[in-house]
């Protein structure tokens, strides 16, 4: 029996000393902590309390003694009961042991205070019935919708909040609400009819050239009206003449948006000039009320010189394969393609390798662009070979009238154990200077003397440059962009190693309107002494 005895007092005992220091209570759960509690004993003195989020005011026995994190070591072995307070939180409050050669290192998971306010939503007396005038509220507190949100009742955080209420064809309205912590609110909202009116209007392109592709080929007037309406869109041209109409509507959104080509009504092209852009929208009828309505007009310049094509960018030139253009995307507008060979590349073994490449390239003004461009070649049973490039082009005199166009630029590129990659950037520092003579439409002439210090294993490069020559001849098509590229080279100091003599490639870009995809192919092949090579590719990419 005593025996008995003992081993009750004894597990007594531990329970007083051990479970009693876990039983971390918050207010809505005494008894138990909640999940994010810690608490690690260990040699030492007094209690550490740390809180998360930290900075919380801590009260021993009803006293204040600090902010978490807070260390105590002055505390005399026995039970005490403690408090955290922070602003936003809600108090937990528990107690501990503090035992004589040991230390309480005690985290306590404060949670945030909330309470809830329930919305009611109602179409004011006087408004039209939903047959006439849809009602569909969306409530947002502090710009967000509740993710608790259940018929409008939502769980907020303690404080003031702003309550807003939108529905098409509805005045809007807000009101600031004051959430208690563990309080229901209610809060009243009514809604009017809205008054028909255009909001916001905007014309993307007011200067396009519609043989562009894709989205580039056109004009697209956005904006946003109150109320549920209709409208029509017409183009006249200088002479005031009507030659293109559309009818709009009827309006179930705020946002709307319409878009021109730059042809007729019948589908003709029409030539270059500035048109007129007219959008005249007016209300539906509500309950006792009579029709609105607005004009708002716009202008915009068909120019059919802003040509904007498609190049290929994988040697970080914008251009063909092997020749570089005179050509600039229009300040605003940008590109990016991706692609990869395969057969016999150059500077590659036959089948034994993918190379891939990704570039980019963009107008920050008028006569310059910069582009970019990464190259990654995988060969069986060796780690992939890295090369990256960029380079900057200046237009001094863009081709037009039967003369031709003139630019200047630079590559920057860098090559892993090669002196050029499969698709043309060369390891080193080249300065380049293209030549293009636009011809009978639709094709151009492309030469281009380059100069590159580039060495044949990557870097250190050579001191002395080689010299490069390219050309080719480039179709500009309706939906497509076509061409054949050859490129040569002639080292000042000898041949380099696995230097190909000979370069061609012919390749094909296709834009389908009215995505701004662009689809890829090309083919071409390589001379070096007697090896011959050949080799294909397909890309995709993407021009705005």
């Amino acid at each position: 029996m005593s025996r008995v005895l003992f081993r009750i007092i004894s597990v007594s005992v531990f329970l007083g000393f051990w479970v009693f220091p876990l039983n971390l209570a918050a207010d809505s759960l005494p008894g138990w902590a909640v999940p994010g509690d810690k608490i690690v004993e260990a040699e030492g003195r007094g209690i550490v309390i740390r809180s998360s989020p930290s900075g919380a005011r801590v009260l021993v026995d009803g006293i204040q003694r600090g902010q978490t994190p807070l260390r105590l070591e002055n505390l005399r072995p026995g039970q005490y009961f403690f408090r955290l307070e922070k602003d936003g939180y809600t108090a937990r409050r528990f107690r501990a042991v503090v035992r004589q050669g040991s230390v309480l290192d005690i985290t306590i998971e404060l949670e945030e205070a909330r309470g809830k306010v329930l919305v009611r939503v109602s179409a004011a007396p006087e408004a039209p019935g939903p047959e006439a005038l849809p009602f569909h509220p969306h409530i947002t507190v502090d710009g967000e919708s509740g993710a608790d949100e259940v018929q409008g009742l939502f769980t907020l955080p303690v404080g003031l909040r702003t309550v807003r209420v939108k529905a098409f064809g509805w005045e809007d309205v807000s009101s600031q609400v004051y959430i208690e912590e563990g309080a229901v609110r209610t809060l009243d909202l009514v809604l009017k009819p809205a008054v028909f009116r255009i909001m916001s209007a905007s014309l993307r392109r007011p200067r396009f050239n519609p043989g562009n592709p894709g989205s580039l080929g056109t004009t697209e007037l956005n904006f946003e009206v109150s109320a549920p309406g209709i409208g029509s869109f017409s183009v006249y041209d200088s002479q005031g003449e009507l030659i293109f109409a559309r009818d709009l509507g009827p309006f179930t959104g705020w946002s709307q948006s319409t878009d021109w080509d730059g042809m007729d009504r019948w589908g003709a092209a029409l030539p270059d000039g500035e048109y007129s852009l007219v959008l005249k929208l007016r209300s539906l009828s509500g309950k006792g009320s009579g029709s609105l309505e607005e004009t708002f007009t716009f202008f915009a310049e068909l120019d059919s010189s802003r040509d904007i094509r498609p190049m290929t960018l994988f040697s970080a030139k914008a251009g063909l394969l092997f020749a570089p253009v005179v050509s600039l995307l229009p300040p605003g507008s940008f590109q990016i393609e991706g692609g990869l060979l395969f057969g016999s590349p150059p500077y590659t073994e036959a089948w034994k390798s993918l190379p891939f490449a990704a570039g980019f390239r963009l107008s920050p003004l008028e006569r310059l662009e910069i582009s970019a461009a990464l190259n990654l070649t995988p060969v069986s049973g060796e780690s992939a070979r890295a090369a990256a490039g960029g380079a900057i082009k200046w237009a001094f005199l863009k081709p037009a009238g039967g003369f031709p166009g003139f630019a200047a630029g630079a590559v920057f590129s860098w090559a892993e154990k090669t002196a050029a990659t499969p698709f043309g950037m060369g390891s080193g520092i080249e300065l380049f200077f293209p030549v293009q003579l636009d011809l009978k439409a639709p094709f151009s002439f492309l030469l281009t003397p380059a100069c590159i210090w580039t060495g044949s294993s990557g870097f250190p490069w050579e001191p002395a440059p080689r010299l490069l020559l390219s050309g080719g001849i480039l179709a500009r098509l309706t939906y497509a962009t076509a061409g054949f590229s050859v490129r040569s080279e002639y080292p000042l100091s000898g041949e380099g190693p696995g230097s190909p003599s000979f370069m061609i490639c012919g390749e094909i870009k296709i834009f389908p309107p009215p995505s701004s995809l662009v689809f890829s192919a090309l083919g071409g092949v390589w001379i070096r002494g007697s090896s011959l090579g050949g080799f294909g590719g397909v890309g995709i990419g993407l021009i705005n």
